[in-house]
């Protein structure tokens, strides 16, 4: 009863908000974000009623751990997000739309309350995020479809970990509840791309210290090896091969910037500069068909996500080193630091 009365009067102040235009987009996020809050259940709940099978039990504890880590060791958010579960149904909880003109690498942006500007729509239905993006294909978009990997209040709400995250890895488990916490403690209106960027460092410094300190790692059967270097040897290998293949992409993109720059004048010699640009890429890529068995097709909405998140992480390591490690002191830099390029 009580959840009708607040999509009730969510729908009512989103109308009032933003229109009648608007209402369709902002009432589905609303009614599946109450969907995921409603499913809410205590972790220690789950381990004390041994709720779900030992594998999940397991990687559940460790998401306490790293909680428990975050906040005492890493100067993150001490509050109740990541310490409740929700079971959803599916492979994702949704889909993001990224958009990006024929000719421009850079991202077309929508904003909301809270979030400010971002550079994506998000939606809990595939159909829907098809359908959106069908319509922007239509008005001359390069459009790209990506699952969400992860979904965060910023800490409005206690943010739950859901049954789709406990299909990763330790390392990547961990990461991703150090890197949506990193939201939680700096947050930037409109830019995505320090956020994200922000986040990815957070979150690999913090599963790095993770890794070296954690007494988990040696009771926790989601490890084989006790050897913590060992470990530590896994996760850089992980993110070295992540930025080899960002930089190719991150360097492809500014190939395309130069392109649209140079030969802005000749449409005809855009389109054939760009279309000779992606194909090599998605050769070299994209020769073998996903896991979905689709075939990748590149265009410039395709590179949003990867300049949003990585660009800038090299920055903010810089940033982090600077201060020696401190994280409190990186989160104090990083925000004087976006306030002075204001």
């Amino acid at each position: 009863m009580k959840l009708g009365i607040i999509l009730v009067l969510s729908a009512i102040l989103l109308i009032a908000l933003f229109g009648c235009a608007n209402v369709c987009y902002l009432s589905q996020a609303a009614v599946g974000h109450f969907r995921v809050m409603g499913a809410r259940v205590p972790i220690e709940k789950i381990l004390t009623k041994k709720m779900l099978d030992s594998t999940s039990r397991e990687k559940l504890r460790l998401v306490l751990d790293v909680r428990e880590f975050a906040s005492k060791e890493l100067g993150l958010p001490a509050n109740k997000s990541y310490t409740v579960y929700s079971e959803i149904k599916g492979e994702y909880l949704g889909w993001n739309v990224y958009c990006a003109p024929e000719f421009s690498v850079e991202p077309k942006t929508w904003c909301f309350p809270v979030a400010g500007c971002v550079v994506y729509r998000g939606y809990f239905s595939q159909k829907a995020a098809r359908r959106f993006a069908l319509k922007m294909e239509k008005e001359g978009f390069d459009v790209y479809v990506s699952p969400i990997g992860a979904y965060s209040t910023l800490g409005w709400y206690n943010d739950p970990v859901l049954s789709t995250h406990l299909q990763r890895g330790p390392i990547s488990l961990a990461g991703l509840i150090i890197h949506e916490l990193a939201h939680q403690q700096l947050y930037v209106k409109g830019d995505s791309q320090f956020n994200e960027g922000f986040a990815v460092c957070v979150e690999r410094a913090g599963v790095l210290r993770w890794l070296r300190e954690s007494t988990l790692l040696s009771t926790s059967t989601l490890f084989n090896l006790s050897d913590r270097d060992s470990l530590i040897r896994e996760a850089l290998k992980m993110w070295e091969e992540q930025d080899l293949y960002n930089s190719k992409m991150l360097a492809a993109r500014s190939r395309l910037k130069v392109i649209y720059s140079d030969y802005k004048s000749d449409i005809q010699k855009m389109r054939q500069k760009k279309d000779s640009l992606l194909k090599s890429l998605e050769k070299e890529f994209f020769s073998r068909n996903n896991e979905k068995g689709n075939k990748i097709r590149l265009n410039n909405a395709f590179f949003v996500p990867v300049s949003t998140y990585y660009e800038t992480v090299p920055k903010f390591r810089e940033m982090l080193d600077s201060v020696g490690g401190n994280f409190p002191e990186f989160y104090k830099k990083a925000e004087e630091t976006f306030i002075k390029n204001l």
